[in-house]
């Protein structure tokens, strides 16, 4: 099979090959988004056990500005991983998740300097727990094998200072003992969510299985819509193009406007059987989702995809489920004028999509509708942006590299 115009079968090699992270917010983006609330309450529970804690050890504090100090910086380790992980900044990357627990580590290390000495029991430490709420969501958005490596990381550091503290406690053990105690919930916890997560991404694994057989199906549907769309404009053209026909053979003369007329029908005719060839998966997407809205001002539109090169068959099983997902969403908006509704694709190298519309409703609407489906192509790898004013909706998505404009 020959490859599209403009494109060359390498670079779509090249880009349906960029490694996608095995983790649920990468394969099931808008699974994930669902779950995002889990982040700021895991992190208020941290904050307010820390502050519990610290209350509790009032007496044992040698230094209260280093334990105010490290709950001011467990605060900054929740706000930055609530922030990166919201479904509108996706995906959540490796250095973020770096210095979220990274900064759990520190916040743990202050505490038990302000208590260095007078501590009477490591149970009751917060450090420990910090830590280990904050690594429970981490594997849904990051791989597991990463988490697990930050996670022996933490218990290692907070299991240390425990066992440095062992003769001034309580209750007198071996220094193992302790530092067991302390990195106990730190590797529970990461393993618990690292569990959940590695069982989440098989059944989304297997699932995207299914669909994609699904959509094989889906595909011979949209071709078999395209089809009869196709023939009924040829229907319409030919109801046109019979009775002059028929006209001009009885009046036995051809005038200049039958010229005329028979330039125009020819050219629709053209371009009628230019469509039903190089007719795209991006044509019939678009087609298929217009096709409720009303017939005759989205037909007297024209085309609604301009992809001279076909760079749509650069696009994966992924993010072609997602882009007709954004499409059909957009169709589907209350306030959208169907005529204006266009997409423009270029730039061969690092394929670009532009869809651009008329929108007659709030911005703060066609945010919320649009921006879980943004959020998911850039978790498959695509950069995207959303600009809407004076009615007007401009929607970008590209591969990574595009010289932006």
């Amino acid at each position: 099979m020959n490859a599209p115009r403009g494109i060359a079968s390498e670079t779509i090699v090249r880009l349906r090959s960029v490694p996608v992270e095995r983790t649920p917010q990468r394969l099931d983006p808008l699974g994930v988004q669902s779950a995002w609330l889990l982040v700021p309450l895991i992190g208020a529970t941290a904050i307010g056990y820390a502050v519990t804690s610290t209350i509790w050890h009032l007496d044992q504090l040698r230094s209260p500005s280093l334990a105010i100090t490290g709950i001011g910086i467990l605060l900054l380790a929740v706000v930055i991983a609530t922030v990166r992980t919201h479904p509108g900044l996706a995906p959540f990357g490796r250095w973020s998740h770096v210095s979220v627990i990274g900064l759990a580590i520190v916040a743990a290390c202050l505490f038990d300097a302000s208590v260095w000495g007078r501590n009477l029991r490591i149970q009751d430490d917060w450090g420990q727990i910090a830590i280990a709420l904050m690594l429970i969501a981490m594997p849904l958005y990051r791989p597991v094998l990463e988490v697990l490596v930050v996670a022996v990381t933490g218990a290692v550091v907070v299991g240390t200072l425990a066992a440095l503290q062992a003769d001034s406690l309580v209750i007198h053990t071996g220094s193992i003992v302790y530092a067991t105690v302390a990195a106990t919930p730190v590797l529970a916890l990461a393993a618990g969510g690292a569990g959940y997560a590695w069982t989440m991404t098989g059944e989304t694994l297997r699932w995207r299985e299914i669909a994609r057989a699904g959509q094989e199906r889906l595909e011979g549907e949209l071709r078999e819509t395209a089809r009869r769309q196709i023939a009924h404009e040829s229907a319409s053209a030919f109801e046109e193009t019979v009775p002059f026909l028929t006209r001009i053979l009885d009046q036995d003369e051809i005038t200049p406007l039958d010229r005329d007329r028979a330039a125009e029908l020819a050219g629709r005719l053209r371009a009628l059987a230019v469509s039903s060839v190089e007719r795209t998966w991006l044509d019939e997407t678009v087609a298929l989702a217009l096709a409720g809205r009303d017939p005759a001002s989205t037909a007297a539109s024209g085309p609604h995809v301009h992809d001279p090169d076909r760079l749509d068959g650069v696009l994966t099983g992924e993010q072609r489920a997602i882009v007709s997902a954004l499409v059909m969403t957009v169709s589907e908006l209350p306030g959208l004028d169907p005529s204006t509704f266009r997409i423009e694709v270029g730039e061969p190298a690092h394929p670009a999509f532009l869809l651009t519309a008329r929108v007659a409703q709030p911005r703060s609407e066609i945010r919320r509708e649009l921006v879980p489906y943004l959020s998911a192509l850039r978790s498959v790898s695509m950069e995207t942006g959303l600009r809407v004013r004076a009615g007007g909706l401009t929607l970008r998505f590209a591969y990574p590299g595009r010289r932006r404009p």
